[in-house]
């Protein structure tokens, strides 16, 4: 439904555990089709504190990612890696999840 706003290259990764350096164990990157906005913006994370958001990424809504996995993933994007710090799913009239937004 939003594909075709979706026209920035974007991969997420895992974090499958964490080593005996206390380094996160990543998987590969999963591509995926994003479309990235640069603002600043105040947000509450899943904790519930007022925090800054430089980006926000729209997604598919069937990426693997949501407020259960969000300390779990990261978004690459232009070279960088970023941490999320919310997601939200927008729906349409239905109820239907249409695309997810993340915040980073």
């Amino acid at each position: 439904m939003i594909n075709h706003l979706l026209k920035q290259d974007c991969s997420y990764i895992r974090i499958e555990g964490i080593d005996g350096y206390g380094d996160p164990i990543e998987s590969d990157s999963i591509p995926a089709k994003c479309r990235a906005i640069e603002t600043f913006e105040m947000v509450k994370n899943n904790a519930g504190e007022e925090v800054v958001s430089s980006i926000q990424f729209w997604f598919n809504s069937d990426i693997d990612l949501d407020s259960n996995t969000i300390t779990e993933r990261r978004i690459k994007y232009d070279g960088s890696t970023y941490t999320p710090i919310s997601v939200a799913n927008r729906r349409n009239t239905l109820g239907e999840s249409i695309f997810k937004v993340v915040m980073v």
